[in-house]
C-alpha cells in the first residue's frame, strides 16, 4: 500500500515537467494513476463530470506532452466508454473509432520505444471493444505480419482473441505457422481457443 502511494507521489512530481495538460488535475491523476487496475467508468465520470469525461480521456490519450504512463492509461481505458452488452462498440462509436485511428497511425510511424507501448495500450484497448468487425481483424493481422517487435506481435494477437470475430480464426490459424516466436505461438493458441467459444 506505501509503494502504491509513494508511486503515485513520483507521478504527481513528475507530470508538471511533462506537460502542461490542464484536464490532470490532482483528482485526475489520483484516479488514472492507481496502480492496483484500471479506474471504473463510475470513477472518470465522478472526476470529470458525466459529461466531459469520455472527451476528456481522449484528449489525454492523445497527448504526447504528458507523463507516459498517465497517456497510456488514459489509453487502455477508454473501452469503459463502450455502450453497455448487447449494444456493439463498433464503426460509428466514437471510442472505437478513436483507438482504431490511433492503431493505424501508430504502426504507419517510424516507432520510438515509447511508441511501441502506445501502440500496443491502442491494440489492447480495441481488442478490449470486442467490436467483432472484420475491418478490426484486417487491421491487427496487417500489423501482425509486418511488425518485428515480438511484445507488439503478442498484444495484437491478444487483442484479436478478444475482438470475439469469427474473421480472424482462418488468418490467425494460418499465420500460427508463419511465427517464430513461442511466446506468441502460445498466444495464439489461446486466442483461437477464445475465437471458438464466440463462434458456438
Amino acid at each position: 500500500m506505501r509503494l502504491g502511494l509513494v508511486s503515485c507521489a513520483v507521478l504527481l512530481c513528475a507530470l508538471p515537467a511533462a506537460g502542461d495538460n490542464v484536464l490532470l488535475t490532482p483528482p485526475v491523476i489520483r484516479a488514472i494513476a492507481s496502480i492496483d487496475s484500471l479506474p471504473s467508468k463510475a470513477v472518470l465520470d465522478d472526476v470529470f463530470g458525466p459529461q466531459a469525461a469520455l472527451g476528456n480521456l481522449l484528449v489525454i490519450a492523445h497527448d504526447q506532452t504528458i507523463d507516459l504512463g498517465i497517456e497510456l492509461r488514459a489509453i487502455r481505458v477508454l473501452p469503459e466508454y463502450c455502450p453497455p452488452a448487447p449494444q456493439p462498440c463498433a464503426a460509428g462509436v466514437a471510442v472505437h473509432d478513436a483507438l482504431a485511428g490511433l492503431v493505424v497511425s501508430l504502426a504507419s510511424a517510424q516507432l520510438t520505444p515509447q511508441d511501441l507501448l502506445r501502440l500496443r495500450a491502442a491494440v489492447e484497448a480495441l481488442g478490449a471493444t470486442r467490436s467483432a468487425l472484420a475491418t478490426d481483424v484486417d487491421l491487427l493481422m496487417t500489423l501482425l505480419r509486418g511488425n518485428g517487435s515480438r511484445d507488439v506481435r503478442a498484444t495484437v494477437v491478444r487483442a484479436l482473441g478478444n475482438l470475439c470475430s469469427s474473421a480472424a480464426i482462418d488468418p490467425l490459424s494460418g499465420y500460427y505457422f508463419v511465427e517464430t516466436s513461442p511466446q506468441v505461438k502460445a498466444a495464439i493458441m489461446i486466442a483461437l481457443q477464445n475465437l471458438r467459444k464466440c463462434a458456438s
